[in-house]
């Protein structure tokens, strides 16, 4: 299986990761209810998918959860008492488990020991977890057989009807049983069958995972998409808005092998770096099977994305922020030489440096870029020059601008896509709205003003 490429500069540049940081991208799915399905949804945040089959598979569980609202089965208080339990095994055989128990049950008659009783309570808590699980599962046994998530429904019930657990559906309180039922029941649960156990464990916190992220795909009224397998590149996005910007715009964007470069214009605010960075977190969620912000959605699975939005100086290295950029740019190059299927989005490229050197360098950067047609492109850029240039050398790139509008001496922004190359410069009337010119102006005349008193 091939692994998504992505790496650290990406991940930031998107704000995928960070489960203490409120505005990622994973805080805003994660609604998990356990540790277990917190852990489960970082690893699918750690190792998106590349296959079309695996992806549509996936986002069909997620869609069926989304459209059934499914409750989490068991209680969290309960949950927790049971894994302290399970996951604290000590026997290794029944004889070592049998003595254990006569000891425990001898301390507490002779000095109180509350042991045994926490171990009752554990046993318990999971023979109540175990049967709330049995009866949820049983829901998918008499469901049709296209029911996406009925497989693994049950697989869940044979695994929790194994011979050796069945005792588990007519047992009644532990507190109630003889010492030896107990150390024979300690010894199934804690050992004999612990593979089992963790087995329906993992599949209870993926069940989490499940009902947590669909949660949040129907309170935001998310799709889904649609992976397809075939040779030239495609993603098609409809109504495509960022998931965390309040009452965003949407718009659609489309690339194919046709036209495998956005070049994008805009004045500043204008929406560029907002509309690339809900590009690339939807297309990564896509791999993913997530529900996305988007009316619909068709692609086929890359193998990567690279990008470069907020590329900072390197100070250790010795690194200026125009030759941070260029090495950034480098990496890109030497990942879309190797033939890999790749989505690049550079935000402003070579803004480090003076305006005739970045027009050169975007030009000849882009053209180069370009050619390699399995790969996909959204290039920014305020350098509107360039984009120029490239539209009477290059038959294969799309040009679109996010426009301004003037009411008077003020902008307006639309974040609606438009078909063209923007010819905007605001910004020396956001300078003058901001009375920049007129602040310095005063702190540099005041100290004169008093001197002459």
């Amino acid at each position: 299986m091939n692994n998504f490429q992505i790496d650290r500069q990406t991940l930031e540049d998107l704000n995928l990761l960070g489960k203490y940081k409120s505005n990622s991208i994973f805080s805003l799915f994660n609604r998990t209810v356990t540790k277990g399905g917190e852990t489960a949804l970082e690893r699918m945040f750690l190792e998106p998918l590349t296959d079309a089959v695996k992806i549509n598979a996936r986002k069909r569980i997620f869609d069926f959860f989304q459209r059934e609202e499914f409750q989490f089965p068991v209680e969290k208080d309960e949950l927790d008492t049971a894994e302290q339990y399970l996951t604290n095994g000590e026997a290794r055989s029944f004889a070592a488990s049998m003595m254990n128990s006569f000891k425990r049950k001898a301390m507490k008659l002779i000095a109180n020991d509350q042991e045994l009783e926490t171990l009752q309570l554990g046993m318990n808590a999971s023979i109540s977890l175990f049967i709330k699980l049995e009866s949820f599962f049983r829901k998918f046994d008499s469901m049709e057989v296209t029911c996406p998530y009925r497989t693994i429904a049950l697989k869940a019930l044979e695994l929790l009807h194994d011979k050796g657990l069945e005792w588990i559906y007519s047992a009644g309180s532990m507190s109630e049983c003889g010492t030896a039922a107990f150390a024979r029941y300690d010894y199934r649960l804690r050992y004999a069958y612990a593979s089992q156990i963790n087995e329906v464990l993992g599949l209870l916190y993926e069940l989490d995972l499940y009902i947590a992220v669909a949660k949040v795909g129907r309170e935001r009224g998310f799709s889904f998409a649609e992976a397809v397998i075939q040779d030239e590149t495609i993603i098609n996005m409809s109504g495509l808005y960022h998931p965390t910007v309040p009452n965003a715009v949407s718009n659609d964007v489309l690339i194919d092998h046709r036209s495998n470069l956005i070049f994008l214009t805009g004045a500043n605010m204008a929406g560029k770096s907002t509309l690339m960075k809900a590009f690339g977190v939807t297309l990564y969620l896509a791999h993913m099977g997530f529900p996305l912000p988007v009316s619909s959605m068709l692609f086929t699975p890359i193998d990567g994305i690279y990008t470069s939005i907020n590329v900072p100086d390197n100070l250790n290295m010795g690194y200026s922020h125009f030759y941070a950029e260029v090495k950034r740019v480098k990496d890109v190059a030497l990942a879309v030489s190797s033939g890999k299927r790749l989505a690049v989005i550079f935000d402003e490229l070579f803004k480090g440096t003076n305006v005739k050197d970045a027009y050169d360098a975007t030009v000849a950067v882009t053209e180069a870029f370009s050619k390699h047609r399995r790969c996909i492109y959204i290039v920014s850029t305020h350098i509107m020059e360039a984009g120029v240039t490239l539209r009477e050398t290059c038959d294969n790139m799309k040009f679109v601008y996010l426009p301004t509008l003037l009411h008077g001496s003020t902008p307006v922004y639309t974040y609606r896509l438009s078909e063209g190359i923007s010819d905007d410069r605001h910004g020396m009337m956001i300078i003058n709205n901001e009375r920049i010119i007129e602040t310095i102006r005063k702190t540099t005349e005041q100290p004169r003003t008093q001197q002459t008193l």
